[in-house]
């Protein structure tokens, strides 16, 4: 028990997260230098002062850094539940957005660069599309079947992650909406304000299953090794509570938001679209 204890303040130090996160961060000091960011750029959707999002955009990628590396992905991949889960809400529901927060009002690429695969992307990042995928890459993943497996097995562990952090940013980009030209659909509020109302069914239903059953239902854990007095089924049970409470804070922060704009300029979200489109055309 005592080798487990010590166990649990072991960070990750993997070198292929670390490069992955220093690269987008690294392509981020280059969308700056570039210009592709600017102080003058159009943020007026979301915030204030443009040069914020230098800082959002660091938390952001600070917490995916950490949600990977820290004792929250070796306690999870080892001994508890809740740490695990708490790893799949920053990589789905908290660095994404803060992330795409960083980059709204950049330069979006020409329209010539990659057309097809540009094409699907908007396809994909429409509101209903987004997320469907995003449910459904939640749910998927946290069939007992599954998520024992990605436990035992490090490649699929990985694409797990990957999976979150891309179905995340899908998820969160028509919210966000970061990269405008003329063509640009806008995502009205009560589009965005409807995906995040159903975005909070599938935590709420797993958090709840999770936080009112008497049974364990990952065997991976139950042969864990237990710390701190907690069964499996106490672990179990605060990794629901977490799920059901924290993801719908997240999502409940952001309609929020989204809503109480409506009282001030809602149509901060259209004039900033136009706005952008016209500062293209003249530049």
């Amino acid at each position: 028990m005592e080798t487990a204890h010590l166990g649990l303040l072991d960070w990750s130090f993997e070198p292929t997260v670390s490069i992955g996160v220093a690269g987008v961060g690294l392509g981020y000091a280059a969308a700056w230098r570039q210009r592709l960011l600017s102080s003058s750029d159009d943020t007026s959707p979301w915030l204030g002062a443009p040069r914020l999002r230098v800082l959002i955009f660091g938390v952001g990628l600070v917490s995916g850094w950490l949600a990977l590396q820290s004792p929250i992905d070796t306690g999870g991949d080892r001994y508890l539940l809740f740490l695990h889960m708490l790893q799949h809400l920053v990589l789905m529901m908290v660095a994404p957005p803060l992330v795409l927060l960083g980059i709204v009002g950049a330069r979006p690429p020409d329209e010539n660069v990659a057309p097809r695969l540009r094409a699907l992307w908007t396809a994909l990042s429409r509101p209903w599309p987004a997320a469907l995928l995003f449910n459904s890459v939640l749910l998927v993943w946290h069939l007992p079947a599954l998520y024992n497996a990605t436990l035992t097995d490090e490649p699929l562990h990985i694409v797990e992650h990957l999976t979150f952090v891309a179905a995340g940013v899908l998820f969160w980009w028509p919210i966000v909406d970061p990269l405008r030209r003329s063509s640009t659909v806008v995502v009205s509020p009560f589009q965005k304000m409807a995906m995040l109302v159903l975005a909070g069914v599938p935590p709420t239903v797993i958090g709840l299953v999770f936080a009112l059953s008497s049974t364990a239902y990952y065997s991976f854990y139950t042969a864990a090794p237990r710390l701190w007095g907690l069964s499996a089924v106490s672990d179990q049970q605060i990794a629901g509570v977490m799920m059901f409470g924290a993801g719908n804070l997240i999502y409940f922060l952001a309609i929020s938001i989204i809503f109480l704009r409506l009282f001030g300029r809602p149509e901060d979200d259209e004039s900033g679209a136009e706005e952008a489109a016209r500062r293209r055309a003249i530049g």
